[in-house]
């Protein structure tokens, strides 16, 4: 049997708001079960974003905690109808797996700050390296995902170009840049769009010098993502992870936005460096 997939992380949020009116009000879970006429362990799984929470339930819901603010009624409400939705990512379940959330908070957040230390993040991946790189990886005998999982990272780089899309903020250890993944003429390629993002308005690369060693001292051994997710959503970061996707929300990410906020001010070289230097790197491989 198929496992179900994961909560989303709008029902995670509604759960946990949910869980968190009722902790205030001091009323325990078999109170707010009998009084919707569910299960104790079916209110559970709605605190927990397992269960979606259906329309009537949830007014009766927002009743019972006192949930009176016309706007606050009027979020909540809007972001439980949408909790269970996942868009174009649907399509390309069971190939992508745990990526249906950071998919579609790439397309939801105000702000993505990236940190990538090891390999060019995926929205900054042409066709062919991601092709070279997945050609290469665990699903290279299976060509049915391995096509599927290609074609779900080139719709995720639309978000570069999005109309009103987020802001993107790239800080990328210069190391990344002698990397050939695919041959010279991959990577000839990959450098040039790296260019081509450093124009784009709602984006900018900074380099962490090669010698850069504060994120090692700030405990930060592999990169991560920020999602600034608008309001009332909390913020996000998930970090990168071959095991599992690994997700947490605010307030217990200040390390990492605080680690990323100097070492993009303080360490990272300025726009205009990092985009010289990837230009530098583009002679170089082109003269290979």
């Amino acid at each position: 049997m198929a496992k179900p997939n994961p909560p989303t992380a709008r029902a995670r949020y509604i759960g946990r708001t949910m869980r968190t009116y009722r902790e205030e009000l001091g009323f325990k879970g078999s109170e707010v079960s009998d009084h919707i006429d569910k299960t104790a362990a079916t209110l559970s799984r709605y605190e927990s974003g397992e269960y979606p929470i259906p329309g009537d339930v949830f007014l009766t819901l927002l009743d019972l905690y006192r949930v009176n603010d016309p706007l606050e009624r009027a979020s909540l409400i809007q972001i439980n109808e949408d909790a269970p939705k996942r868009g174009w990512v649907d399509s390309f379940q069971p190939y992508i797996k745990n990526l249906a959330n950071h998919i579609w908070m790439e397309g939801e957040a105000e702000e993505i700050q990236i940190l990538a230390l090891t390999v060019m993040h995926g929205l900054t991946q042409t066709h062919r390296f991601a092709e070279s790189l997945m050609a290469n990886g665990p699903k290279r005998n299976d060509p049915v995902t391995l096509r599927r999982q290609l074609e779900a990272r080139m719709l995720r780089t639309s978000v570069l170009t999005k109309r009103n899309g987020p802001r993107i903020k790239l800080l990328m250890h210069e190391s990344i840049l002698s990397q050939r993944v695919g041959g010279a003429e991959v990577t000839v390629e990959q450098l040039e769009r790296l260019l081509e993002i450093a124009e784009l308005p709602r984006a900018e690369i900074r380099l962490l010098p090669a010698d850069c060693w504060m994120h090692i001292a700030a405990g930060i051994g592999v990169g991560y993502t920020i999602f600034k997710l608008p309001e009332p959503l909390p913020n996000v970061v998930y970090i990168d992870s071959t095991v599992a996707a690994i997700y947490e929300e605010d307030p217990d990410i200040d390390s990492f936005k605080e680690t990323y906020d100097a070492l993009w001010n303080d360490v990272a070289l300025s726009p205009k460096a990092s985009t010289e230097r990837i230009a530098r790197e583009l002679k170089e491989v082109k003269r290979e």
